[in-house]
């Protein structure tokens, strides 16, 4: 099965690069829910310990889909502005290693904050059913492993949030399903792309 794939490089130095992934993620997420399909991922070839890296590509099998995407008015602007290298549409190589990029909503549990949170919630909901709130919250150190994290903006509620996410390798996985975000998740989602990191 033929996959095709189109790059955004960020060209600005020292640009935050998370925050323009955010963006373009952004992007991919209203064009894929008011069209209600999930057979685009996204891949970050320079993707290290340290950062994402300054590119991010969209992949799918659907070249019609990618063509459309490629051509949404924020992409073109931001190419035509010297802000964004947009690629063509192009053909994945057969010798491209498959990743996982996972959204790990289980990190997000892991901060101190998110577990405020969590037990501001399960208090209101106890003294709603007017019973008296005694929290067992016992605190579970869990290795999470390696993630980097991507501030979007929903443009449903305007509300900011955090994307947490993981690069998997050597997986099993075989699929082309992503959540409304491009990425592949713990459970429903298994969408594996090219890692495309040999190609540039």
């Amino acid at each position: 099965m033929k996959r095709y794939y189109f790059t955004i490089t960020y060209l600005p130095k020292n640009c935050d690069v998370s925050l323009l992934a955010g963006r373009c993620i952004g992007i991919l997420h209203g064009f894929v829910s008011s069209r209600e399909i999930s057979n685009i991922g996204v891949c970050f070839p320079k993707w290290n310990e340290q950062t994402i890296g300054n590119q991010i590509a969209f992949v799918s099998t659907d070249k019609k889909q990618l063509t459309n995407l490629s051509q949404q008015s924020y992409f073109e602007m931001m190419a035509q502005d010297k802000l964004f290298g947009l690629s063509k549409i192009l053909e994945v190589p057969t010798n491209q290693s498959d990743v996982m990029f996972v959204r790990n909503q289980s990190v997000a549990k892991a901060f101190v904050g998110e577990k405020q949170r969590r037990l501001k919630r399960a208090k209101k909901r106890a003294e709603t059913r007017g019973e008296v709130y005694n929290p067992e919250y016992k605190f579970e150190a869990k290795d999470i492993g390696h993630f980097h994290s991507i501030p979007i903006s929903s443009k449903g509620n305007g509300e900011n949030f955090i994307l947490h996410i993981q690069k998997i390798e050597n997986t099993n996985a075989i699929g082309n399903q992503f959540n409304n975000y491009g990425f592949a998740t713990n459970q429903t989602f298994q969408g594996m792309v090219p890692s495309l990191n040999t190609l540039f």
